[in-house]
């Protein structure tokens, strides 16, 4: 069956898709950033709750994931959102 390949799509649906897509894109990039701050707090949390269960060796792997994870986080940044929540 021959298509006819003069004739161009509607602008409206080319236009919404284009549209579909930066949201997805713009969503994809928030959730990239999100995911980078929450990183550290994640990583924290996991080695607090691994800790009272870890022995021996396993034991000395997650203090050091814990520590590790202490000093990504960024406390300057911290303490300045608590100051704004207070003032």
């Amino acid at each position: 069956m021959p298509q006819n390949l003069l004739i161009t799509p509607k602008a409206g649906s080319a236009c919404a898709s284009m549209r579909s897509r930066c949201l997805l894109q713009s969503g994809y990039i928030g959730l990239r950033f999100m995911r980078y701050q929450s990183s550290p707090w994640l990583g924290l949390a996991i080695a607090l709750l691994k800790l009272p269960r870890a022995a021996g060796i396993e034991r000395t792997h997650v203090r050091v994931r814990y520590f590790r994870a202490i000093a990504r986080i960024d406390f300057v940044g911290v303490y300045g959102l608590l100051n704004d929540l207070l003032w």
